[in-house]
């Protein structure tokens, strides 16, 4: 009895390690994609996804051309990305096809500001943690409209919607 109960409290202690780990890395991947956006490194944020059985199919994404202007725009507004903080993080999908919606904080060069970010988590073959892949990024700005960085419209969702990719919302 008192063997089976030393066991269950290792147990318990080990998955708590574990889990800790797995998400303390797993925010270091989310991280380094948004430093990457701010920084206007395409491949390193929206990563390729290689076709595979176990790979999720690609999510829209935003373009290079979208995350050019989204970089230039938040460079001219708030100047470099000093910092990012996790407020708290939300999964969505299956096994091999989750999504991870985040809210943040953002510490720039002159402003500090809240928004959110929402990645794809793509397995990888040689890392136990999975690649974050950006699919948008807002910084929320009362002042001068939300700063948003969103897939395009593809032409079967909408073709009459002339809502910009990246826009700055009022």
């Amino acid at each position: 009895m008192i063997l089976s109960l030393v066991g269950l409290v290792v147990q318990a202690v080990t998955l708590e390690a574990l889990s800790d780990w797995v998400m303390k890395n797993l925010d270091r991947n989310m991280s380094a994609s948004i430093r990457s956006a701010f920084a206007n490194e395409y491949a390193a944020c929206v990563i390729d996804i290689a076709p595979s059985p176990l790979s999720p199919s690609a999510r829209p994404a935003p373009t290079a051309a979208q995350l050019k202007l989204f970089a230039n725009e938040a460079n001219k507004r708030y100047g470099e990305l000093r910092d990012v903080s996790f407020v708290s993080q939300v999964g969505d999908g299956g096994m091999l096809n989750v999504a991870m919606t985040s809210a943040i904080t953002l510490r720039f060069e002159r402003k500090d500001a809240t928004g959110s970010a929402v990645f794809q988590l793509v397995p990888q073959s040689a890392q136990w943690i999975p690649a974050a892949r950006l699919i948008e990024l807002t910084v929320d700005d009362a002042n001068l409209g939300d700063l948003v960085l969103a897939p395009a419209v593809s032409a079967t969702q909408s073709t009459n919607d002339s809502s910009p990719p990246v826009s700055a919302k009022p």
